[in-house]
């Protein structure tokens, strides 16, 4: 069997090939990606409630979206079809800095409020959690702004 030269390049450059690094060319084509700061999660309760939420960290005067996941203790079940209010105020007082009210998400159970506080600080954050089986507050302190 007569390879013809040009067959006979071919097949040593195929062989040659994957020897090849591609490192470069990924790097070329790889989109840069700003890096995001990780969520915050906390998980509280009260008697009927459980309320796990999940926040980017706050930053004065900048939204940061909070996703909260809402279940009714009482049977196990996603608290559907409320109204979640979040109320921002300094500790110890009874101003409000930022009121928020939640909009309902795409799954049952699930409110997203996007929550922007003009000032660094420590603030305290009250959720208000109202529908036709709940009404509950939950008090909560200790969340930190830069």
């Amino acid at each position: 069997m007569k390879l013809k030269v040009p067959y006979l390049c071919l097949y040593f450059l195929l062989l040659l090939l994957p020897a090849c690094s591609n490192e470069q060319a990924e790097q070329a084509i790889a989109p840069i990606v700003p890096e995001e700061p990780e969520a915050i999660a906390r998980t509280e309760f009260t008697e009927r409630l459980e309320d796990f939420f999940e926040y980017e960290p706050l930053k004065a005067g900048q939204p940061s979206q909070f996703r909260i996941h809402l279940t009714d203790l009482s049977d196990g079940t996603p608290v559907e079809k409320a109204n979640v209010t979040l109320t921002v105020r300094a500790p110890g007082s009874t101003d409000t800095v930022a009121e928020i009210k939640a909009l309902v998400g795409k799954v049952t159970g699930i409110y997203v409020a996007e929550v922007a506080i003009p000032n660094p600080g420590t603030y305290d954050i009250e959720f208000r959690i109202n529908n036709t089986k709940l009404d509950e507050r939950l008090a909560l302190s200790n969340f930190q702004v830069e």
